[in-house]
């Protein structure tokens, strides 16, 4: 199976490099040149990593990655960056990169970097979670129930994966609002409570319950 790669490069020079040289070694790569376009693109399809400058032009790769990350999103990610200052790279790693490359940069250092992460991404892969009759899928894109896919909007999903690797433990609803930001959504006062009405319907009768702590967030937890 061919690698998917997607390439968030404002640099046409570099972009094309990346192109050429990585599709010469096999890659498959999809190209954005601004953090909005990454977004939209990582809606379409979810890459098997992604190589993301922090230098671009409608906003800093750094914040786009700490969004990824807020939203449950564990693509591997590479950061390609002039930033070389140690200050710089400690930043794009707690923002949560895997690694980082200073350009200029070798592609065959690049290559060999995209398989180490790639190798450590493997055997650090999420399993399937299990909350009640409820499972979410190892690859986190499906919910299931004893008689089979729960149908969830992408928005819905990304609020009960969080509340899923959390169950027991209270999400605060500043958590979940973080969650629907990361994805673009355009968040009312309310936005919080009608997600968590909507999934509560869809997942009655599935051995588990959303419960509301006032003045702090939700708890899922199984069914008393």
């Amino acid at each position: 199976m061919s690698i998917r790669l997607l390439a968030v490069e404002d640099d046409p020079h570099i972009a094309r490099l990346l192109e050429r040289e990585l599709g010469r070694l096999g890659y498959v790569l999809r190209r954005a040149d601004t953090a909005a376009a990454a977004a939209r693109e990582l809606q379409r399809e979810t890459p098997h990593l992604l190589l993301l400058d922090l230098g671009l032009p409608d906003r800093d790769g750094s914040d786009l990655l700490r969004e990824l990350r807020a939203a449950g999103n564990r693509v591997p990610v590479i950061c390609l960056t002039a930033r070389d200052r140690p200050v710089e790279r400690v930043g794009g790693l707690r923002a949560g990169a895997d690694d980082y490359l200073i350009k200029p940069f070798d592609v065959a250092e690049l290559d060999a970097r995209i398989q180490a992460v790639l190798r450590r991404s493997d055997r650090d892969a999420p399993q399937e979670v299990v909350v009640g009759a409820l499972r979410l899928a190892a690859d986190e894109a499906q919910l299931l129930g004893p008689d089979g896919a729960i149908a969830l909007t992408p928005r819905e999903l990304h609020v009960l994966r969080r509340l899923m690797r959390n169950a027991g433990r209270v999400v605060t609803k500043a958590q979940l609002t973080e969650t629907l930001a990361a994805l673009n959504e355009d968040i009312g006062d309310k936005t919080v409570e009608v997600y968590v009405h909507r999934i509560r319907n869809k997942i009655h009768g599935h051995g588990v319950e959303i419960v509301t702590v006032r003045g702090f967030g939700y708890l899922l937890r199984a069914a008393v």
